[in-house]
């Protein structure tokens, strides 16, 4: 029997007992967890691509994260977690385990079939400040029924990713909180997504930065408010040899306001980004002259609790060409989405997305070109402990 095929079965029996045994989860020692989260289901996608080809891809995914937090002290806590994803796709790879550096520019993430530690840090906390050092999971998301980021989100769906670094974290007295992450980026590639042409051959390009303001407030009618800056130094190759930092400024805010006397919310939140330097167009492989676009934007409605635990949301978004950052919208793409979300318990929802994406600028890579469109869905399971 072929490892595909062992994968397969794999895929299936975590997918029908992992409720189970992630429920049975408990305390390995006084100051010792078992901590993880599961998501599983059923994923589609009907391509037309840019070459005229056509893609139709139906297939099961799990994502499997199973780890250990200590509680060192009141102050320090420690994490070592491993994370895979698998599919019951042809297009699988042979399943595997390495403790991977970074990820190949204009990846999501591991591949299918892969296996790795996404999560080895130790965190030290006191008062209002936190410092965390080593590989973790950091995001900063619009808040909604359908979360997203323009700039920093590791692993959104099924997707593995991570970051190698220095994360300080401060809230103030005033209810806002300041963050400064400093990342380690491999030759090969940074261990969060960065789209191409970026890359981090050059030496210059080793860290890069990530800073950010905001606040949340869950019960007020402003939500959240937020602004971010990331800095890749050395990071984005030039027509003529040479290398350009790149630069990303994103701002985002979201209010609510209640709906009838039933408990019905109206949440709507937006973000925009922009970015000075972006390559050309050329170097794209895009039809258009000059410089690409450096503007990227996504805009929410969400009707939250509906009736109890269940909420819609839409969202509707572009990002051009030049926009090298988000894990959630691919470059030089329109988007639009409706997600359906069933919180069954805590820890626990059911979620449906149909999703509609289109690219922006013509592509020139191939003999008969045309715009891509996809058009996928997917219907999902999560549990988290």
């Amino acid at each position: 029997m072929s490892n595909k095929w062992v994968i397969k079965g794999l895929v299936a029996a975590c997918a029908l007992s992992a409720q189970g045994v992630l429920h049975a989860a408990t305390p390995v020692s006084d100051g010792v967890s078992v901590i993880g989260d599961m998501r599983t289901g059923f994923y589609a996608l009907d391509r037309n691509d840019r070459d005229a080809s056509a893609v139709n891809k139906n297939e099961w995914r799990l994502r499997l994260r199973v780890g250990l937090e200590s509680k060192v002290t009141e102050s320090l806590k420690a994490r070592l977690r491993l994370a895979g994803r698998y599919t019951t796709h042809e297009s699988s790879a042979d399943p595997e385990f390495e403790l991977y550096s970074g990820i190949t520019p204009g990846k999501d993430g591991l591949a299918m079939g892969q296996t790795t530690v996404d999560e080895a840090w130790l965190n030290y906390t006191r008062g209002g400040l936190s410092v965390r050092l080593g590989r973790m999971q950091t995001k900063f998301e619009l808040t909604g029924v359908a979360k997203k980021s323009l700039d920093r989100n590791n692993s959104p769906n099924t997707d593995i990713a991570w970051t190698d670094g220095l994360y300080l974290k401060h809230k103030g007295s005033n209810g806002w909180t300041a963050h400064a992450i400093a990342q380690l980026n491999p030759a090969g590639g940074s261990g969060a997504l960065r789209r191409k042409p970026l890359d981090f051959s050059d030496d210059d390009s080793r860290i890069s930065y990530f800073f950010a303001y905001d606040k949340s407030e869950k019960k007020a009618t402003i939500v959240q408010q937020g602004i971010d800056l990331t800095y890749l130094p050395a990071a984005l190759p030039t027509d003529n040899g040479g290398r350009d930092d790149y630069l990303a400024l994103v701002g985002r805010m979201a209010a609510q306001w209640p709906m009838g006397s039933e408990g019905m919310k109206f949440l709507l939140g937006g973000e925009l980004g922009y970015a000075p330097n972006t390559p050309s167009n050329s170097a794209l492989q895009l039809d258009a002259a000059g410089d690409s676009g450096g503007s990227a934007g996504q805009v929410t409605f969400n009707f939250i609790d509906i009736v109890p635990r269940h909420s819609l949301g839409i969202v509707l978004a572009r990002a051009d060409a030049g926009w090298l950052l988000s894990p959630d919208f691919t470059s030089n793409q329109y988007l639009y989405e409706t997600r359906y979300r069933w919180n069954l318990a805590k820890g626990q929802r059911i979620e449906v997305r149909l999703r509609y994406r289109t690219d922006i600028e013509q592509s020139s890579s191939s003999a008969n070109p045309q715009k891509r469109e996809d058009k996928d869905l997917y219907a999902r399971y999560t549990l988290k402990f």
